[in-house]
């Protein structure tokens, strides 16, 4: 049996990742990260202005569920949280760009002291 001339891309494997990436706040969250290299909870919070303490809290626990972000504990007194992102995470950081241009270009805008930009590359 011949195979078909085209390829089919089964997006079952995806399901739980697009879920968690198609919420509101999550690319918004990977977009935070990688622009710093990585964040604490309350950076994320004062940068993205609307969001609550409870939704970012849901976003992260999804994100570190999907491999996109790694939070990271210190053992300094008191104990601070880092979020930074994963290879995973940074790939699809990566792909962010290209649709943030495309959003600026058609139609989006730029606001002074916006978080989310395409600035910080992976070092």
């Amino acid at each position: 049996m011949e195979k078909p001339a085209h390829t089919q891309i089964c997006f079952c494997p995806l399901h739980g990742i697009l879920d968690t990436i198609s919420k509101k706040w999550a690319l918004m969250v990977i977009a935070v990260i990688g622009n710093s290299g990585s964040a604490g909870f309350n950076e994320l919070k004062r940068a993205l202005c609307n969001v609550s303490s409870k939704t970012l809290s849901n976003t992260l626990k999804d994100l570190e569920a999907q491999n996109l972000v790694e939070r990271k504990v210190s053992d300094t007194m008191p104990p601070t949280v880092q979020y930074y992102l994963t290879v995973s995470g940074w790939e699809l950081r990566e792909l962010l760009i290209p649709l943030l241009e495309w959003v600026q270009k058609n139609g989006g805008h730029e606001e002074e002291g916006c978080p989310i930009h395409v600035g910080m590359k992976k070092e």
